[in-house]
């Protein structure tokens, strides 16, 4: 057997392994989840009875349509938020002659340095200050700030790479607007980085857990994955894991078939420009 050959077959062992290994929680997650309410035997078993009860607790206890609801209506305005503040603003920085363009973009990412959570207490107060707690505006515009420096650097490099700047000049010369060339030219060439952003944006701003606790107490309010507190037990009552592992399992549902449309862009989004030449 020759020497690549023999690398190969153990390179695909060690990432078969790894994929194993990276997929078993999930699995053991998955055959819990489909268990009848009170059995808590060993998860390790897997698959050792199918029934949906856990699942129909699950959706009850969690008022699912309206965390739904909540959930969609944040990530929704907040994502929209983001594309529209990024877009523009890494237009313009991918435009810019001279150095300023340079300034504006190592600014905006060195926003990707300071975390949301080290900067949580100024925010907690500026947020009760203008009025805006315990509202679904509150977790939207720390979800938009947070996630503008890495959304504007994507889209810059994106713009830069792959949309030839000769388009745009030829849309000028035909009499096009500035406002008009970015939304009729270069929006509809940038649909694989808006995919991509809405993808590694999205799913964080889905399934956050952090500022939603803080910033909406109100159950009317809470989110999906808020609601899954409702089978974490204490020290009175045990964590009810069947209905746990069932809820983990519906808050993913929404986001795995939104997925399952963008994939197609995802991928080009990311590595546009990677490779020139």
């Amino acid at each position: 057997m020759k020497k690549s050959t023999r690398t190969e077959i153990f390179v695909t062992a060690g990432i078969a392994v790894f994929f194993l290994i990276f997929l078993s929680p999930i699995l053991i997650a998955l055959s819990g989840s489909f268990r009848n309410l009170k059995d808590t035997s060993n998860y390790l078993q897997l698959f050792r009875s199918v029934t949906l009860e856990s699942y129909a607790a699950a959706f009850e206890k969690m008022n699912y349509f309206r965390s739904l609801k909540n959930s969609l209506l944040i990530t929704i305005i907040s994502v929209i938020l983001l594309l529209i503040f990024c877009s523009m603003a890494g237009y313009a920085i991918a435009r810019l002659k001279g150095k300023l363009g340079s300034f504006l973009q190592i600014f905006f990412l060195a926003g990707m340095i300071v975390s949301a959570q080290m900067s949580i207490i100024p925010m907690y107060r500026i947020i009760n200050k203008i009025g805006i707690g315990n509202t679904i505006a509150a977790p939207i515009a720390l979800y938009v700030t947070a996630a503008l420096p890495f959304s504007i650097f994507l889209y810059t490099n994106f713009i830069k790479s792959g949309v030839p700047y000769s388009l745009e000049e030829a849309a000028r010369i035909d009499g096009a607007s500035v406002p008009y060339t970015f939304v009729r030219v270069v929006i509809p060439l940038t649909k694989p980085a808006l995919s991509s952003l809405v993808i590694t944006q999205g799913v964080p701003i889905w399934n956050d857990f952090f500022f939603g606790m803080l910033f909406l107490s109100a159950p009317t309010k809470k989110t999906l994955p808020l609601m899954m507190l409702n089978f974490i037990g204490d020290m009175e009552n045990a964590t009810q894991w069947n209905m746990l592992f069932a809820a983990c399992f519906l808050s993913a549902l929404p986001i795995l078939i939104i997925y399952s449309f963008l994939q197609r862009y995802f991928v080009s989004g990311l590595t546009v420009g990677a490779v020139k030449g």
